[in-house]
């Protein structure tokens, strides 16, 4: 185990006086995994491209309780209008403005936990590994699980449709980095509809890092659409984990943007348990300077008739890195399947990286499978074409790249969403060297 892993093992918060039972044992069993198998390290095949050093050269520590009054400058300024907005700040629910639809119940974490919300226990319970003792796991939702409080429930009864929900995730500013553990957990009744906007930003000069793990159960017939857009500090770090469960004819689509961050990384998950459930995976992550950012996605066809799309865009320059591992197995029994996967990639410098693998494993009959991954430069033809036009070669270059990764934001069902973040990536898009 790492010098940092054994800080953060000790910084480990007691449980004495953790009610109810089933939390108490969930945060022991989740802490004596950490305290076994620590933070990942690059001898795990999944984590071999990217490596955590950045945490232990800024000898970042654990978060326990607020360490700054919360301002709304804390906070950044809301991408679009949303129904309801909730600010968060150091993983903490500070502030909900906005109507809260029938059918729609929105409550902190702890008081969840509290008040013994039905359904809440399975769910934090279904995470994997929750409940498996020894070196099998992952080492950061070990950590989320043993410091299990902080948070968001979200809950949206049968055939409710709760509009659009805004997350907006900030950290504090301390002399010293911290880490902050949140979990958030949507649980969508049959029929039900929610659109979920996670926006991270902090303040410019923050180095502080965040582990958040996402949980959500999409009922029969539920609808997610779930838009993760970040633009953190190049100081920053972020660690995410998102496991979705789905039933029969329910559909999730996820819609990543990475435009920010130090050091960044998304785990994200996709069981498809019930029959006609749908899975869309789109991300576009743009990286400049150092910056680091790894997408590690999974599907599994779990049940027939199901379809899976991953659909993946980055560009990258100076030294910066991406990692992008996807996979789909379609699992005995999950005929008719269909699952697609494409990422494609620019690189505009010598010295920027792009590690990208699709993996496909397939166990079923009749099913409707592809994968393609793509690294290469931007096409000089296109170039002269629209230089030829009066634009100068900046210029061509900026239109050229950010037209490739709009092709993400153009299938966000909002058009003002999708607008207003294909302008944060044309302000943001790296230039070549």
């Amino acid at each position: 185990m790492s010098e940092l892993s054994a800080k953060l093992a000790a910084a480990l918060p007691s449980n004495t006086g953790v009610q109810p039972q089933w939390l108490k044992n969930l945060r022991e069993t989740s802490a004596e995994q950490f305290r076994t198998i620590g933070l990942p390290t690059r001898k795990s095949e999944a984590w071999k491209y990217t490596g955590l050093g950045v945490l232990d050269q800024a000898e970042v520590k654990m978060v326990s309780g607020f360490t700054t009054p919360f301002s709304d400058e804390s906070h950044p300024l809301p991408l679009v209008e949303a129904r309801l907005q909730l600010k968060l700040l150091d993983g903490k629910l500070l502030e909900q403005t906005g109507d809260v639809p029938v059918g729609l119940t929105v409550m902190s974490l702890a008081d969840a936990l509290g008040s013994g919300f039905n359904g809440l226990q399975a769910l934090l319970e279904s995470l994997p590994e929750t409940k498996t003792k020894g070196a099998a796991g992952h080492g950061f939702s070990a950590l989320n699980s043993a410091t299990l409080e902080t948070g968001v429930l979200i809950h949206v009864a049968s055939g409710i449709d709760a509009g659009k929900l805004s997350l907006l995730w900030s950290t504090s500013q301390n002399e010293t980095p911290l880490l902050f553990n949140s979990r958030v957990c949507v649980m969508l009744e049959k029929d039900a509809e929610l659109e979920l906007l996670e926006q991270f930003e902090s303040p410019a000069d923050h180095a502080n890092t965040s582990n958040i793990v996402l949980q959500a159960e999409l009922g029969d017939g539920a609808h997610l659409q779930h838009i993760r857009f970040q633009q953190e500090a190049d100081t920053a770090v972020l660690i995410t984990r998102t496991e979705v469960l789905q039933q029969a004819d329910s559909e999730y689509a996820y819609f990543g943007f990475d435009l920010g961050g130090g050091l960044v990384r998304h785990d994200l998950h996709a069981a498809l348990m019930g029959s006609g459930a749908k899975s869309g995976i789109n991300g576009a992550y743009l990286l400049d300077g150092s910056r680091h950012v790894d997408n590690q996605t999974r599907v599994d066809h779990v049940a027939p008739g199901c379809l899976s799309d991953q659909y993946f865009r980055g560009v990258a320059s100076g030294s910066g890195r991406a990692v992008f591992n996807t996979a789909v197995c379609v699992h005995p029994g999950a005929d008719e399947s269909e699952a697609r996967q494409s990422n494609a990639n620019i690189l505009l410098s010598t010295r920027a990286e792009i590690d990208t693998k699709p993996e496909l494993e397939i166990y079923a009959d009749e099913v409707v499978a592809s994968h393609g991954a793509t690294v290469g430069q931007l096409d000089e033809l296109a170039v002269f074409y629209m230089r030829s036009r009066g634009l100068s070669e900046q210029e061509a270059r900026q239109i050229l790249t950010t037209a490739f990764c709009q092709s993400v934001s153009d299938k966000l069902t909002d058009p003002v969403l999708g607008s207003v973040i294909s302008q944060r990536m044309m302000d943001v898009m790296p230039q070549a060297e």
